[in-house]
């Protein structure tokens, strides 16, 4: 389980179909990708992207389009690409933070969950990436492992300030460090690499895009459950005011972004 404290409760986290430990002292159960929803929690559905690790690795680059082949053989063969899979990373979380926070503000997502991550960390749950070229950093992925499985949940990559060349080369820089992530965790006998969620709605280019890019890398979408279940009274007051201030903080977001395509548009005019 993975215990972490959040604004008022604190949260024990389980992973596919995993169950929670006897006794589990935290106010707030999250059951992370369950095939079936829980009884007596609320479910919420997500579709995701599964490459299957149990087949030969000709045969799982075979199901990758041939765009995307061809880039990880020729980041393989000429970048001088080295990969750092780091299965301890508690001293490495900064460097990763700095990254990933850096990016995400080019990108304007938001920054990364740290409390979970170390959360993560502590109960031997998380993997860190990284592609590097002449020692500089190219791009950080970081992985939850539960059971035979391992789940993409940050990836990072930074462009600032680059040319078209260094672009290209973190790009593939990017799709040969996830081939190279499902051959370590291949030989270490994991069966799924989950690709961390599809986008439904790819009604923007941003999601149509991230779509894309996971299809590239063949795989299966499979449906399954995120459930949340209130364990104590102060989770069961808790969980209705964090849903009622997520409503009105995405619809504060969802307004500022209208008032800043009217802006561009009225510029652009």
């Amino acid at each position: 389980m993975i215990r972490y404290r959040g604004l008022a409760t604190t949260y024990g986290e389980v992973w596919y179909d995993e169950e929670l430990p006897e006794p589990c002292d935290v106010d707030v159960a999250l059951y992370r990708q369950r095939t079936a929803p829980v009884a007596g929690a609320r479910a919420m559905p997500m579709l995701s992207l599964v490459v299957d690790l149990a087949l030969g690795e000709d045969e799982i680059m075979e199901g990758f389009g041939k765009d995307c082949r061809y880039k990880v053989r020729r980041a393989d063969s000429r970048d001088g690409l080295v990969m750092e899979f780091i299965d301890d990373p508690e001293r490495r979380l900064d460097e990763f933070r700095v990254f990933y926070d850096a990016f995400a503000a080019e990108k304007g997502l938001n920054p990364c969950y740290y409390e979970w991550l170390v959360a993560a960390c502590a109960a031997r749950r998380l993997v860190l990436t990284c592609a590097t070229k002449d020692g500089e950093p190219l791009v950080w992925h970081a992985l939850l492992v539960a059971q035979d499985s391992a789940w993409l949940q940050y990836t990072g990559s930074c462009f600032r300030n680059r040319d078209n060349a260094y672009r290209a080369v973190v790009g593939r820089a990017n799709r040969w460090l996830h081939w190279q992530e499902m051959l370590r965790f291949r030989a270490l006998g994991l069966a799924r690499y989950d690709w961390g969620g599809l986008f439904e709605d790819e009604s923007t280019p941003e999601r149509a895009g991230i779509n894309r890019f996971k299809k590239e890398f063949g795989g299966t979408a499979v449906r399954r459950y995120d459930c949340v279940r209130p364990l104590t009274v102060k989770g069961r007051v808790w969980l209705p005011l964090r849903e009622a201030w997520q409503r009105r903080h995405a619809v504060q977001a969802a307004c500022a972004g209208l008032f800043q395509r009217k802006l561009s548009t009225e510029r652009a005019g």
